[in-house]
C-alpha cells in the first residue's frame, strides 16, 4: 500500500518550514512566493472553520515595497497573496469575532498580533512572527446590512529583483 500525503500535512510542513525561515530580505522573489501563498491559504482555511463565506477575489502578485523616491525603477518587490472572503448577512454580525478567533489560532502557533480599529473601515489585525519572512494582515468590515467581509493579505519580505518587467517577475505573476 502506498502512503498518501494529505493537503493538510503538506500545509503543516510548509508552515513549519516558513516559521524556521530567516527574516532577512536576501534571496529571490521566487523563494518568498510559496511561503506567502501557503500562509494566506492557511488563514483562509482557518477562517472557513469559523464561518461560511464565498471568495470574492483572490490575488497573487509582486508589488513595489519601497517608495518611488527610494526605488524609482521598482526593483525592490514583495510577494503578496490576498483573499477577500465575503461573509453572508446572517453571519456578518460576528465578523470581528471570526477575525479574533483567526488571530488567536495563529497566536497559539507563536504569532504575535496587534489590532487597530480603522473607524468606518473596520478592524485591522496584523500578525508577525520573529522567525517568519511573512507578515499577515486581516481586515474586517461590515457592509451595512449586506453582509461583511474579511480581507486576508500575506506579504513576503522586500527583495531585490530585476524590476516589474523582468523575466523573474513575469514568470511568477504569469
Amino acid at each position: 500500500m502506498k502512503p498518501t500525503v494529505t493537503a493538510a500535512a503538506v500545509i503543516c510542513a510548509a508552515l513549519a518550514l516558513t516559521g524556521c525561515s530567516s527574516t532577512s530580505a536576501t534571496g529571490e522573489l521566487l523563494e518568498t512566493k510559496s511561503p506567502t501563498q501557503l500562509l494566506r491559504n492557511e488563514a483562509a482555511n482557518r477562517l472557513e472553520g469559523g464561518t461560511d463565506y464565498t471568495v470574492g477575489a483572490q490575488d497573487d502578485f509582486s508589488a513595489a515595497c519601497k517608495s518611488e523616491a527610494e526605488d524609482p525603477a521598482g526593483l525592490y518587490r514583495s510577494w503578496r497573496s490576498s483573499l477577500l472572503a465575503e461573509i453572508p448577512e446572517e453571519s456578518a454580525i460576528g465578523v470581528d469575532q471570526f477575525v479574533g478567533a483567526l488571530a488567536t489560532s495563529f497566536s497559539e502557533d507563536g504569532w504575535v498580533f496587534t489590532e487597530d480599529t480603522q473607524g468606518s473601515v473596520g478592524k485591522v489585525t496584523t500578525m508577525t512572527r520573529s522567525d517568519s519572512i511573512v507578515t499577515m494582515t486581516f481586515t474586517s468590515t461590515e457592509d451595512d446590512g449586506a453582509g461583511a467581509s474579511v480581507y486576508i493579505e500575506a506579504s513576503g519580505p522586500c527583495v531585490l529583483t530585476g524590476g516589474p518587467d523582468s523575466d523573474e517577475v513575469r514568470s511568477l505573476e504569469g
